[in-house]
Protein backbone atom coordinates (compact mmCIF):
# COMPACT_ATOMS: atom_id res chain seq x y z
CA UNK A 1 0.00 0.00 0.00
CA UNK A 2 1.16 3.82 -1.06
CA UNK A 3 1.30 5.77 2.04
CA UNK A 4 0.48 9.52 0.85
CA UNK A 5 2.00 12.96 2.43
CA UNK A 6 1.12 16.69 0.79
CA UNK A 7 3.87 19.08 -0.23
CA UNK A 8 3.27 22.45 0.34
CA UNK A 9 4.72 24.91 -1.49
CA UNK A 10 5.04 28.44 -3.04
CA UNK A 11 5.15 28.31 -6.97
CA UNK A 12 8.25 29.83 -8.31
CA UNK A 13 6.66 31.79 -11.13
CA UNK A 14 3.76 32.97 -10.03
CA UNK A 15 3.83 33.20 -6.39
CA UNK A 16 0.91 31.45 -5.34
CA UNK A 17 0.17 29.11 -3.01
CA UNK A 18 0.29 25.41 -4.32
CA UNK A 19 -0.27 21.89 -2.31
CA UNK A 20 0.11 18.59 -3.78
CA UNK A 21 -0.45 14.64 -2.25
CA UNK A 22 2.85 12.73 -2.69
CA UNK A 23 3.81 9.11 -2.31
CA UNK A 24 5.97 8.10 -0.01
CA UNK A 25 9.44 6.82 -1.41
CA UNK A 26 9.21 3.79 -3.70
CA UNK A 27 11.08 1.13 -4.60
CA UNK A 28 10.69 -0.74 -8.16
CA UNK A 29 10.19 -4.67 -6.92
CA UNK A 30 10.60 -6.79 -10.94
CA UNK A 31 12.68 -5.90 -14.13
CA UNK A 32 12.55 -2.59 -15.71
CA UNK A 33 10.65 -2.41 -19.42
CA UNK A 34 13.55 -2.21 -22.33
CA UNK A 35 12.61 1.89 -22.38
CA UNK A 36 13.48 1.79 -18.56
CA UNK A 37 10.36 1.69 -16.68
CA UNK A 38 10.26 0.98 -13.35
CA UNK A 39 8.18 -1.90 -11.62
CA UNK A 40 5.47 -1.73 -8.97
CA UNK A 41 5.19 0.15 -6.71
CA UNK A 42 7.51 2.60 -8.24
CA UNK A 43 5.37 2.42 -11.05
CA UNK A 44 2.20 3.70 -9.86
CA UNK A 45 3.93 6.65 -8.18
CA UNK A 46 4.06 8.77 -11.50
CA UNK A 47 1.21 11.01 -11.44
CA UNK A 48 3.67 12.61 -8.67
CA UNK A 49 6.84 12.65 -10.28
CA UNK A 50 6.40 16.62 -12.18
CA UNK A 51 3.46 18.85 -10.58
CA UNK A 52 1.33 21.86 -11.74
CA UNK A 53 1.04 25.10 -10.61
CA UNK A 54 -2.87 25.20 -10.44
CA UNK A 55 -2.77 29.07 -10.59
CA UNK A 56 -0.18 29.23 -13.34
CA UNK A 57 0.35 26.28 -15.50
CA UNK A 58 4.06 25.81 -14.35
CA UNK A 59 5.19 22.13 -14.65
CA UNK A 60 7.93 21.04 -12.51
CA UNK A 61 8.90 18.19 -10.73
CA UNK A 62 9.51 21.04 -8.06
CA UNK A 63 7.44 24.08 -8.56
CA UNK A 64 8.67 25.64 -5.95
CA UNK A 65 11.85 25.96 -8.10
CA UNK A 66 12.44 27.01 -11.47
CA UNK A 67 15.60 27.38 -13.76
CA UNK A 68 16.41 30.57 -15.20
CA UNK A 69 14.37 31.24 -18.02
CA UNK A 70 11.57 28.75 -17.25
CA UNK A 71 8.99 31.75 -16.32
CA UNK A 72 9.36 33.01 -19.70
CA UNK A 73 8.75 29.68 -21.12
CA UNK A 74 5.36 29.07 -19.57
CA UNK A 75 4.20 32.02 -21.12
CA UNK A 76 4.41 31.19 -24.66
CA UNK A 77 1.92 29.83 -26.97
CA UNK A 78 3.73 26.83 -27.48
CA UNK A 79 3.56 25.98 -23.83
CA UNK A 80 0.25 27.33 -22.96
CA UNK A 81 -1.72 24.74 -26.33
CA UNK A 82 0.30 21.91 -24.45
CA UNK A 83 -0.49 22.67 -21.30
CA UNK A 84 -4.32 22.01 -21.93
CA UNK A 85 -3.94 19.94 -25.26
CA UNK A 86 -6.94 17.25 -25.68
CA UNK A 87 -4.91 15.56 -27.65
CA UNK A 88 -3.21 13.86 -24.78
CA UNK A 89 -4.06 12.87 -21.25
CA UNK A 90 -4.43 15.74 -18.88
CA UNK A 91 -0.94 14.17 -16.99
CA UNK A 92 0.75 13.58 -19.95
CA UNK A 93 0.35 17.34 -20.63
CA UNK A 94 1.91 17.79 -17.52
CA UNK A 95 5.52 15.86 -18.31
CA UNK A 96 5.29 17.45 -21.82
CA UNK A 97 5.34 21.11 -20.73
CA UNK A 98 8.09 20.22 -18.39
CA UNK A 99 10.01 18.55 -21.43
CA UNK A 100 9.02 22.08 -23.22
CA UNK A 101 10.61 23.85 -20.81
CA UNK A 102 13.34 21.79 -20.68
CA UNK A 103 14.21 21.88 -24.51
CA UNK A 104 13.85 25.63 -24.50
CA UNK A 105 16.13 26.03 -21.74
CA UNK A 106 19.24 23.47 -24.07
CA UNK A 107 18.83 20.89 -21.94
CA UNK A 108 17.66 18.36 -24.41
CA UNK A 109 18.18 15.27 -22.24
CA UNK A 110 15.80 16.41 -19.42
CA UNK A 111 13.31 17.20 -22.48
CA UNK A 112 13.83 13.62 -23.70
CA UNK A 113 12.92 11.76 -20.31
CA UNK A 114 9.79 14.31 -19.76
CA UNK A 115 8.50 13.06 -23.07
CA UNK A 116 9.44 9.51 -22.59
CA UNK A 117 7.29 9.68 -19.44
CA UNK A 118 4.57 11.45 -21.28
CA UNK A 119 4.30 8.58 -22.96
CA UNK A 120 3.92 6.06 -20.12
CA UNK A 121 1.28 7.94 -18.88
CA UNK A 122 -0.30 7.45 -22.89
CA UNK A 123 0.29 3.71 -22.17
CA UNK A 124 -1.58 3.51 -18.92
CA UNK A 125 -4.86 5.72 -20.30
CA UNK A 126 -4.76 3.42 -23.79
CA UNK A 127 -3.92 6.10 -26.15
CA UNK A 128 -1.72 4.87 -28.63
CA UNK A 129 -1.27 7.59 -30.83
CA UNK A 130 -0.10 10.33 -28.43
CA UNK A 131 2.22 7.19 -27.21
CA UNK A 132 4.06 7.18 -30.19
CA UNK A 133 3.84 11.02 -30.42
CA UNK A 134 5.58 11.15 -27.28
CA UNK A 135 8.30 8.49 -28.02
CA UNK A 136 9.07 10.21 -31.48
CA UNK A 137 9.77 13.17 -29.60
CA UNK A 138 11.83 11.67 -27.34
CA UNK A 139 14.10 10.40 -29.71
CA UNK A 140 14.59 13.02 -31.19
CA UNK A 141 15.42 14.65 -28.38
CA UNK A 142 17.84 11.96 -27.52
CA UNK A 143 19.67 12.29 -30.41
CA UNK A 144 19.60 16.00 -30.12
CA UNK A 145 21.12 15.76 -26.89
CA UNK A 146 24.40 13.87 -28.46
CA UNK A 147 24.49 16.05 -30.89
CA UNK A 148 25.46 18.58 -27.87
CA UNK A 149 27.17 15.71 -26.52
CA UNK A 150 25.21 15.13 -23.04
CA UNK A 151 23.92 11.40 -23.00
CA UNK A 152 21.58 10.12 -21.12
CA UNK A 153 23.41 7.32 -19.20
CA UNK A 154 26.71 6.81 -19.13
CA UNK A 155 26.94 3.47 -19.59
CA UNK A 156 28.38 2.67 -23.44
CA UNK A 157 25.47 1.41 -25.46
CA UNK A 158 22.51 2.39 -23.03
CA UNK A 159 21.41 5.65 -25.34
CA UNK A 160 21.59 3.50 -27.98
CA UNK A 161 19.23 0.79 -26.57
CA UNK A 162 16.88 3.18 -25.42
CA UNK A 163 16.56 4.83 -28.86
CA UNK A 164 15.97 1.28 -30.62
CA UNK A 165 13.09 0.95 -27.98
CA UNK A 166 11.45 4.53 -28.60
CA UNK A 167 11.53 3.64 -32.41
CA UNK A 168 10.09 0.65 -32.59
CA UNK A 169 7.61 1.29 -29.91
CA UNK A 170 6.62 4.17 -31.90
CA UNK A 171 6.38 2.21 -35.00
CA UNK A 172 9.36 3.23 -36.87
CA UNK A 173 10.80 0.06 -37.59
CA UNK A 174 13.23 0.31 -40.40
CA UNK A 175 14.72 3.53 -37.70
CA UNK A 176 15.03 0.81 -35.18
CA UNK A 177 16.63 -1.80 -37.03
CA UNK A 178 19.42 0.30 -38.19
CA UNK A 179 19.94 1.58 -35.02
CA UNK A 180 20.11 -2.15 -33.83
CA UNK A 181 22.54 -3.08 -36.52
CA UNK A 182 24.73 0.02 -35.80
CA UNK A 183 25.01 -1.19 -31.86
CA UNK A 184 25.93 -4.53 -32.53
CA UNK A 185 28.32 -4.20 -35.47
CA UNK A 186 30.25 -2.27 -32.11
CA UNK A 187 30.29 -5.64 -30.36
CA UNK A 188 28.43 -3.80 -26.90
CA UNK A 189 28.75 -5.50 -23.91
CA UNK A 190 26.71 -8.46 -22.98
CA UNK A 191 23.61 -7.12 -21.54
CA UNK A 192 23.58 -4.49 -24.69
CA UNK A 193 24.01 -7.35 -26.91
CA UNK A 194 20.77 -9.46 -25.09
CA UNK A 195 18.72 -6.22 -25.62
CA UNK A 196 19.82 -5.28 -28.86
CA UNK A 197 18.94 -8.88 -29.87
CA UNK A 198 15.37 -9.25 -28.65
CA UNK A 199 14.97 -5.60 -30.06
CA UNK A 200 16.01 -6.97 -34.04
CA UNK A 201 13.13 -10.13 -32.86
CA UNK A 202 10.74 -7.69 -32.15
CA UNK A 203 11.20 -5.69 -34.95
CA UNK A 204 11.50 -8.44 -37.41
CA UNK A 205 7.55 -9.21 -35.73
CA UNK A 206 6.74 -6.04 -36.03
CA UNK A 207 6.28 -6.17 -32.51
CA UNK A 208 5.50 -2.70 -30.57
CA UNK A 209 4.78 -4.21 -27.43
CA UNK A 210 6.47 -3.45 -24.19
CA UNK A 211 8.93 -5.88 -23.13
CA UNK A 212 11.08 -6.00 -20.30
CA UNK A 213 14.96 -6.68 -19.90
CA UNK A 214 14.45 -9.61 -17.82
CA UNK A 215 13.52 -11.11 -21.26
CA UNK A 216 16.64 -10.23 -23.27
CA UNK A 217 18.71 -11.99 -20.54
CA UNK A 218 16.56 -15.11 -20.87
CA UNK A 219 16.56 -15.59 -24.88
CA UNK A 220 20.48 -15.47 -26.24
CA UNK A 221 19.91 -15.78 -29.35
CA UNK A 222 21.32 -14.93 -32.95
CA UNK A 223 19.85 -11.17 -34.13
CA UNK A 224 17.58 -11.49 -37.33
CA UNK A 225 18.45 -8.87 -39.25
Amino acid sequence: MTHLRYLNTTCAVCGESCRFTIPEAAGSVGPRDLDTRPAEPLRSTIYAWVKRCPSCGYCAPDPGKAPKGAADVVKLPRYRWQLDSRKFPKIANTFLCWSVIQEDLAVPAQAAWGSLHAAWICDDEGEDVPARICRKRAADLLRRAWEQGERLSPLAGTDEALLADLLRRAGRLREARGVVAETLEQNPQPIITDIMRLQARLIAGSDRGPHTVAEARRFRQPALL
